[in-house]
């Protein structure tokens, strides 16, 4: 019989040694022909004979060698139904609204078809009870009534016009039923491209979703199977490997991974991941191999969590535009247009018949939604573009506002510098190696928790010996006990603990002057109390923060910024920043009096820090939480920025600045839309015309400035 090709899974094997010993082992079966261990991909491709060995034995033998092994079958799955099948624009409401529509325009030129008509209407009405109910919440609610009213208002005038002329005039009342059932075709097509339109501008989030694994492989029964996401259970145990999507968040509870969380926090660089550590679904296994047991799944992840939270914000209808007033009073204002331009007409000579049609050519081209939408939709593809960027708001608020921040006050630890030190200069005495000064610095230091001690130890471990400074260690390691003891002569001081300490430094002293007022920090070394040497250390900037700062000053944005330190570090950071409001050493109730000085009316004000929960947010219009990861805790924040980059929030600026200038141009053109059609179907068509024009022209108007507001054209 021919021989069977079988890919198997080797949980945690990661050196050669280990893949040479399962291939010798498994090689050595009876009925194996070949075996391959791939150790990036943790794999074992077993070519044998099913009539000798089958893979139980084969499993059995890897784990003999200490490794446990599972087929990786993967089922064929059947493609999925495409989501966006059902969202085409046809539906059944349309396709009847349609025929209606079209029947009573072929039935009008019937005699004795008025009654007829009046039954298709009714079941067209019937059809779009929606839109009905839509018009009275509008009218019940505290709300201003809006399209949906004009449009009830515009069809039950030609529902009662055609009762009243139909009586009389077969093809008058007609035609006014096809005027009715077109008004309610044109808001049924109205519903559906606000559809289409909303799945398209919610796409961003879409992409986040669809990112997710279909399948995954979980342990069960001591052995390993592929299942559907979808089926996968809190504490259900989960294998990850090279190239492997996360599908759940969880905790490693074995073995060793670096990971890819760039997806949810925007961080490019690889984390590692061993027994303990917590991980997040949507992110990517670089190399290793873990076993997640999963914590929570589906919507309860971190990732969809954010993703949901982005389409909350996108649906808030609360954006306080510039026109928004008018929208509210458009039902008034257009009435009022309608009638007058009606009366107008009447008062002019023209019969009853006519000033009715220009009546409901005026309400006919304002009975869509394009005010409101012009908002809805711009609100919607900012808000789930954002949580692409790694931008969260919360609110719509939020969104609007920040673009009109006056006052950027920030907290820099994280924000626009380094929270650790990072050490700059490492000088010896004249009579000291630098080999043996960094030996010393290093037993001092190593196990201190200090922001200093810190920095040193890892300057020292990730420097790179010289051949010299090497022969130091090892002559100084060799004395072993004694090298210890010998440390007991040395220390390590602040400059204040120097000269409250009296310690003679005044060789030193122009030294560690200039390197304070370059705004670095000192740690002077001693030896029986005489200067060894000096290390110094400093916070680094940020390499955005500067370009970042600046765009928000360019924008018109007065920044303050508050920093840890002394007198000098806050001066140099001010030098280096080119900022002239730059705080030290400052209290929780300086920066409440500061808050509360810029909160002036008229001015935003947004406070950006890793813990904004720390102040009192009374005198804040805008809270950013920054560095918030895949976890955010910051309760008052809007905006949470889910990793460490200023440029992140002037990103936000920038597109909610954009957002409400392309709104208030983009509701500035409806404006003068609805004022133009006031005029051309109230006044001018009807003057030149020898009949007023038909409401369904004004229907189609409405719907072509209905399609511009919902797909305006790309622009440069």
């Amino acid at each position: 019989m021919a021989s069977v090709n079988k890919t198997f899974s080797i949980a945690n094997i990661s050196i050669q040694a280990s893949a040479d010993t399962v291939e010798k082992k498994v090689g050595s079966l009876n009925g194996v022909r070949n075996v391959q261990v791939t150790i990036s991909s943790n794999t074992m491709d077993v070519e044998y004979d099913p009539e000798v060995i089958d893979e139980r034995l084969i499993i059995q033998a890897v784990r003999d060698c200490g490794y446990e092994a599972y087929t990786k079958e993967i089922p064929t799955v059947g493609e999925e139904p495409d989501a966006q099948s059902d969202h085409v624009l046809l539906s059944k409401n349309l396709i009847i609204s349609f025929a209606c529509a079209a029947a009573i325009g072929i039935l009008h030129f019937v005699p004795l078809s008025f009654w007829p008509c009046v039954l298709i209407a009714l079941f067209c009405c019937y059809n779009n009870f929606g839109m009905i109910q839509e018009a009275f919440v509008e009218l019940a609610s505290l709300k201003k009534p809006g399209a949906a009213s004009i449009r009830l208002l515009a069809f039950v005038i030609c529902l009662s016009a055609a009762l009243v002329t139909g009586l009389k005039e077969n093809a008058q009342g007609t035609l006014y039923l096809f005027t009715g059932c077109s008004i309610l075709f044109f808001s049924a097509l109205e519903r559906k491209l606000i559809e289409l339109s909303r799945i398209a501008a919610a796409h961003s989030v879409s992409e986040i979703k669809d990112s997710m694994p279909k399948t995954a492989s979980v342990y069960h029964d001591r052995h390993e199977r592929i299942a559907p996401v979808a089926e996968i259970q809190e504490d259900q145990i989960i294998m990850i490997r090279p190239d492997d999507v996360i599908p759940a968040d969880g905790r490693v509870i074995r073995g060793f991974a670096t990971m890819n969380e760039s997806a949810l926090t925007g961080m490019e660089t690889p984390i590692e991941k061993s027994e303990g550590s917590y991980v997040y679904a949507n992110s990517v296994c670089l190399s290793g191999s873990v076993e997640i047991k999963a914590e929570r799944t589906g919507s309860a992840t971190a990732m969809m969590r954010l993703a949901s939270l982005a389409e909350k914000t996108a649906s808030d209808d609360s954006f306080q535009s510039p026109f928004k007033s008018f929208g509210r009073y458009l039902l008034v204002y257009i009435i009022i247009a309608a009638i007058i331009a009606a009366s107008g007409w009447l008062f002019s000579g023209k019969d009853i018949l006519f000033a009715l049609n220009v009546l409901l050519c005026v309400l006919c081209s304002a009975s869509l939604r394009t005010l409101a939408l012009s908002s809805e939709n711009e609100v919607m593809s900012a808000a789930t573009e954002a949580m692409k960027r790694h931008v969260i708001f919360r609110s719509v608020e939020a969104l609007e506002m920040c673009g009109k921040t006056d006052y950027a006050v920030i907290e820099s630890p994280g924000a626009v510098i380094d929270e650790e030190l990072t050490v700059t200069d490492f000088i010896p005495a004249s009579d000291m190696s630098k080999g043996r000064l960094e030996y010393i610095a290093y037993a001092l230091e190593s196990r201190s928790d200090r922001p200093f001690a810190k920095a040193i130890t890892r300057y020292l471990r990730s420097r790179r010996m010289e051949a010299t400074d090497l022969e130091e260690f090892t002559r100084l390691s060799r004395r072993g006990r004694h090298a210890l003891q010998s440390l007991s002569s040395y220390r390590s001081y602040t400059y204040d603990e120097i000269v409250v300490n009296n310690i003679e430094h005044s060789e030193w002293e122009d030294q560690i002057s200039s390197l304070r007022e370059e705004g670095k920090r000192v740690l002077i070394f001693t030896e029986n109390d005489a200067v060894i040497g000096i290390i110094a250390a400093a916070h680094q900037i940020i390499p955005d923060a500067k370009g970042a700062l600046k765009e928000l000053e360019k924008n018109g944005s007065e920044v303050y910024l508050f920093t840890e330190g002394s007198e000098d570090e806050s001066r140099v950071l001010a030098e280096k920043l080119e900022l002239e409001n730059v705080f030290f050493d400052y209290t929780k109730e300086e920066k409440e009096s500061l808050l509360a000085s810029l909160d002036q009316e008229d001015t935003i004000t947004t406070y950006i820090a890793a813990d904004p929960d720390q102040i009192s947010a009374e005198d804040i219009d805008i809270v950013t939480a920054i560095n918030t990861g895949a976890e955010p805790t910051a309760a008052e924040a809007g905006i949470w920025l889910t990793r460490n980059r200023l440029s992140d929030f002037v990103y936000a600026f920038s597109l909610s600045k954009l957002l409400n200038e392309r709104i208030a141009r983009k509701q500035m053109s409806i404006l003068i839309y609805h004022a133009i059609a006031v005029v051309v179907f109230g006044f001018l068509l009807p003057a030149v015309l020898p009949f007023s024009l038909p409401p369904v022209i004004a229907l189609a108007c409405a719907l072509c400035a209905l399609q511009l507001v919902i797909h305006p054209k790309e622009t440069n």
